[in-house]
């Protein structure tokens, strides 16, 4: 029974192709989305309502980051399996201020 639901629900997943647009960090299909847009745009509206700018301003963040972990800045951080010290330090420096940000925004 339970198998069974859960193939239902990978069925319906899959077909909505939220996860292959998100693999892919394609940013306009997912905008394009009904299956991505409605939710996030509840959620977001939720959180006005709530007035929790904490959970805007986290998610926010979280999409940016996702975002900009596609980008082509970060194509050219890795060439024939080495990293490239000139592309990665501004990349660790974004990601280690994004974890700042997010434990300021979770614990304080």
């Amino acid at each position: 029974m339970v198998a069974n639901w859960w193939q239902r629900f990978m069925d319906i997943w899959s077909g909505t192709e939220i996860p292959q647009q998100v693999l892919d960090h394609d940013i306009i299909g997912l905008a394009h989305n009904p299956w991505f847009m409605v939710p996030l745009c509840l959620f977001i509206l939720w959180r006005i309502y709530r007035k929790d700018w904490r959970g805007i301003a986290l998610v926010a963040l979280i999409i940016g980051l996702w975002w900009f972990s596609g980008s082509e800045f970060m194509d050219g951080t890795v060439v024939n399996g080495k990293p490239v010290l000139a592309k990665l330090l501004p990349v660790v420096g974004i990601f280690v201020v994004a974890v700042v940000v997010i434990a300021y925004l979770l614990f304080l």
